[in-house]
């Protein structure tokens, strides 16, 4: 079986934005120890870097770049899983496929391209409860 993987890397973090037909969310009081938490976990994310791969049908990810800390290691490897896994079948098919590898390369990248909503979206929540527990103490 061909192990994919690919090194992911993203450079910011974009703030999701409500459409003229969504309401829009309710304002509220961050404690000033959780928003001062924001853009120092936001911060070293974005030197964070993992690859993810596949054996025998097993996603997984992999740190390949340390931020130093485990826990904002793990909200780039739970983004990454969890935007990866509802397309691995259709990546694996690709990479499976008699393309040559520079067309397995490129539609691999196509198809990864398409999943930085997804990825911005989890590491956005990663970042918010990893804030709020540290800004907490919970």
């Amino acid at each position: 079986m061909m192990r994919l993987t690919t090194l992911l890397s993203f450079t910011a973090l974009i703030a999701a934005s409500t459409t003229p037909t969504q309401a829009a969310p309710q304002q509220r009081e961050v404690p000033p120890a959780v928003a001062k938490q924001v853009p120092i976990i936001a911060g070293k994310l974005r030197n964070w870097r993992g690859v993810w791969g596949a054996v025998d049908g097993k996603l997984a990810c992999k740190t390949v770049k340390s931020t130093g800390d485990k826990d904002i290691d793990m909200i780039g490897c739970a983004a990454l899983v969890a935007c990866i896994k509802p397309h691995y079948k259709q990546l694996k098919t690709i990479a499976d496929s008699k393309a040559s590898e520079a067309d397995k390369k490129r539609r691999i990248s196509g198809k990864l391209k398409t999943l930085d909503p997804c990825l911005h979206e989890h590491r956005g929540n990663g970042i918010a409860a990893l804030a709020v527990a540290r800004g907490t103490g919970k």
